[in-house]
């Protein structure tokens, strides 16, 4: 099922996006008073007001490009009043596809959470029996699944 606009990864400047991933790598784990200028003019280009504690360990979980593609596509990530529920099942799906791109399996998850009364939905991806309080996080639910139960319980 094709996605309407408001509900895609918005399409980010490839060149922005390295600049920015070279000034992450060089303010992650840095001394603040060494990269001031760097973390100034990280700021002014992605528009953020982020501090050094802000970067730390980004490369432990995850690499500076995904991480900024993410800071980037914060301000897309909004609540929508019209979401379909097929428009949410088609989100969960390319969550769960191992070949979508970090950055924006994290988009789709984040717009879920946004836009579904459940706080704890991305437990139904990640640790269903967290989610279920039976341990079994082996258990594999469908994109259908996650969202009925997901909608079914408003926390």
């Amino acid at each position: 099922m094709a996605l309407r606009q408001e509900l895609m990864p918005p399409h980010l400047c490839e060149t922005k996006v390295a600049r920015l991933a070279n000034l992450a790598a060089q303010i992650d784990g840095a001394d603040q008073d060494q990269t001031r200028d760097q973390l100034a003019q990280f700021n002014r280009e992605a528009m953020t007001d982020l501090t050094s504690l802000d970067f730390p360990g980004i490369d432990e979980a995850q690499d500076h490009d995904t991480w900024v593609r993410q800071i980037l596509m914060g301000p897309y990530e909004r609540r929508l009043k019209d979401i379909s529920q097929p428009e949410m099942i088609e989100m969960a799906r390319r969550v769960m596809d191992a070949d979508i791109p970090e950055h924006a399996t994290c988009f789709w998850l984040q717009m879920l959470a946004l836009n579904i009364p459940d706080a704890r939905i991305s437990d139904l991806f990640i640790w269903p029996g967290e989610y279920f309080g039976d341990g079994d996080d082996a258990r594999e639910l469908i994109p259908e699944q996650v969202i009925e139960t997901a909608l079914k319980n408003d926390f």
